[in-house]
């Protein structure tokens, strides 16, 4: 994972002022100094560009100022950088972005699919007159889980390389359906290892 760019808690690919400054060579204040007259002189454009006021702790201990930037507000900025090095870098985070926000995608794709499963398994039980308790989630989890890593823990999610998370999806999506046919959690947890298998076997 690249980084000049990273997620915010609202799942978006961000970078900062602070980034943005460092990979160009341009000096933080003026920078920062461009985004404030922005703020200042054209209020609907900044607000537009969705640009977010944040701080950081530098290297002597004191809290300094920078800014959130998205794809657009990125690109708002970088187009006031010209000549060949700059292009470079401006590729350079165009590529950053796109890595990102793959990687965001991925993960709410798995966490809808997730979501699909659990109320699967929910009405799959409800059908047969059977309450669903939180154990009941986890071991689903834990089983799509076991299909990749051949343990029934919790996986590092965030650490799974793009084929894995590919492979969780389906796996996810694969359960689902074998749950809504009626097949025992046994029969499932075969078919879920042999898919896997083959899955890696390509």
């Amino acid at each position: 994972m690249n980084n000049l760019v990273f997620a915010n808690k609202k799942k978006e690919a961000i970078t900062t002022s602070r980034l943005i400054a460092g990979e160009f060579h341009k000096r933080h204040d003026n920078l920062l100094a461009k985004i404030e007259k922005l703020k200042k002189e054209d209020k609907e454009t900044f607000t537009v560009l969705k640009i977010k006021g944040s701080s950081y702790v530098d290297e002597s201990g004191k809290k300094s100022k920078e800014f959130l930037l998205n794809r657009d507000a990125y690109a708002f900025f970088a187009m006031g950088f010209t000549g060949k090095k700059a292009n470079k870098f401006k590729v350079k985070f165009i590529a950053a972005f796109n890595e990102m926000e793959s990687w965001i995608k991925e993960r709410v794709q798995n966490s809808l699919e997730y979501k699909v499963m659990s109320d699967t398994l929910r009405e799959v039980r409800l059908l047969a007159g059977k309450e669903t308790k939180h154990f009941h989630y986890a071991t689903e989890a834990k089983l799509v889980n076991w299909a990749i890593s051949g343990e029934f823990k919790p996986l590092d999610r965030e650490g799974l390389s793009q084929d894995e998370l590919d492979l969780l999806y389906n796996l996810q999506k694969r359960n689902t359906v074998l749950m809504g046919a009626g097949m025992t959690y046994a029969d499932r947890k075969e078919s879920l290892k042999l898919f896997a298998e083959l899955a890696r076997s390509k």
